[in-house]
């Protein structure tokens, strides 16, 4: 079906522009490779730097990963910032700094039919100012984009929202337009406007495409760009990887120099909000597992709130029930031996809560809370709803969706946002108290 729309704008690379759209239903259909480098006609042309994020790891309070796409190699690559806008004139800007990680995407035979090659360039910022805003430019070879901002999280203990989802791929191989990840990169892009909603960054819990080869992962940076706000500002995004995000081109669309891991690490949202996110497509015992139980005590005394993230469940809605038995002996008693807030799950393709868990049973007073299983765009699919994970108080169903984590002194709530912005799921947890769950746990050794 091909449904014309009139007069709509989109934000591609950094410039509004006004045209006459077909817009292909369903989104499994295969798009068109007449516009400049196999992109969709209705996603527009590009400028000379496009595919402009962002990219936490770390410490965000003090530093970020500024990213973008060229179409040559070129030869200099900066970014330009400031705490004040300075319009995009270059020389007007306090600070700037070189790439530390520039490169081709790797390009093989099955993206020639649908993309262009595509470079990388990564800048790491350091020494920012928390919870301050930041004007930057993209430049390459003399060529700038537009001015964008974003802001650096808070060094102090305040309110705000981060918002969580994964799964934003397609079910099928070939490129297409994908409407459906579209129109939740919307519906973030309104959250991310919102006011009420105070959001800081988006953590991705994996499968970004059908593969992470160039052909895929082109496109999605280009709906990424979605998120951005008409005033430009850009979502930042903390990434995880996924089974489908296991080519070279993860790590050269995601860099960051510090990182000494196979993409599992430690994030500080705030000076009491805590992230691990780890890797479920290595090995989930060995130098993981040392790693996790190492950290998390540490993060745990240090944080009202933590909480992990990674792709494939412990507790599926749809796969086998055996699927995520190693995970689940590996991580789940350090999960509970550490006393986590919640964690956050993709891969499954369905919205879910399970009840609180501990030592694989129910535990209404101390267990850990499930979130997720992916709704960023995949096709979604039908849970089993007769586990005992997913009874009442439970819940699981098939729905787009991305979670809000809404971050208080008093409380975290969890909402589930349908693509048409409709409240899936509510649900609020309050801080533990971590002295009573080690007295607990005296007690019961």
């Amino acid at each position: 079906m091909n449904v014309k729309l009139t007069r709509r704008e989109f934000l591609i690379a950094g410039t509004l522009m006004t045209a006459t759209v077909p817009l292909w239903l369903p989104s499994q259909e295969t798009a068109p490779v007449n516009a400049p480098g196999g992109r969709p006609p209705e996603q527009g042309t590009e400028g000379p730097t496009f595919h402009h994020r962002v990219t936490w790891m770390g410490d965000p309070s003090t530093e970020a990963v500024l990213s973008w796409t060229t179409r040559a190699a070129g030869k200099e690559h900066r970014v330009y910032y400031d705490t004040e806008s300075r319009a995009g004139k270059l020389e007007a800007y306090a600070q700037k700094q070189a790439t530390f990680k520039d490169g081709q995407y790797k390009y093989v035979q099955a993206d020639e039919a649908y993309a262009k090659p595509g470079f990388y360039h990564h800048a790491h910022l350091t020494g920012l100012k928390p919870n301050t805003t930041y004007h930057v430019v993209y430049a390459s070879d003399g060529d700038a984009s537009r001015e964008f901002h974003f802001r650096t999280a808070p060094a102090e203990d305040v309110d705000f929202t981060a918002l969580a989802g994964g799964d934003s791929r397609l079910g099928k191989e070939t490129p297409t337009v994908h409407v459906d990840r579209r129109k939740m990169n919307e519906r973030m892009r309104a959250l991310f406007e919102s006011k009420d909603e105070n959001v800081l960054c988006l953590v991705h819990g994996g499968d970004y495409c059908m593969t992470a080869q160039w052909r895929h992962i082109e496109r999605w940076m280009t709906d990424h760009e979605l998120t951005t706000t008409a005033d430009g500002r850009l979502l930042p995004v903390v990434p995880t990887r996924g089974n489908h995000d296991s080519a070279i081109g993860f790590e050269e669309m995601f860099s960051h120099p510090t990182l000494d891991k196979p993409f599992y690490f430690k994030t500080q949202l705030s000076p009491k909000v805590g992230i691990v996110t780890l890797n479920t497509e290595i090995s989930v015992a060995g130098d993981q597992r040392d790693w996790l139980a190492a950290t998390l005590p540490a993060m745990r005394n240090a944080n009202r709130w933590l909480f992990a993230i990674y792709h494939r469940p412990l507790f599926s809605s749809v796969r086998d029930v055996q699927d995520g038995a190693g995970r689940r002996n590996n991580w789940a008693p350090l999960f509970e031996a550490n006393n986590i807030d919640i964690a956050y799950e993709s891969h499954d393709h369905a919205l879910k809560r399970t009840v609180p868990i501990r030592a694989s049973a129910v535990d209404e007073k101390s267990g850990i809370v499930y979130f997720g299983d992916g709704g960023l765009g995949v096709p979604q699919r039908k849970p089993d709803t007769t586990r005992w994970w997913l009874q009442p108080p439970g819940i699981a169903q098939a729905a787009h969706h991305v979670h809000t984590l809404k971050f208080t002194k008093e409380s975290l709530r969890v909402q589930a946002i349908g693509m048409n912005g409709e409240v899936l799921d509510d649900y609020t947890a309050k801080p533990r108290d971590l002295a009573a769950l080690a007295a607990e746990a005296t007690k019961k050794h």
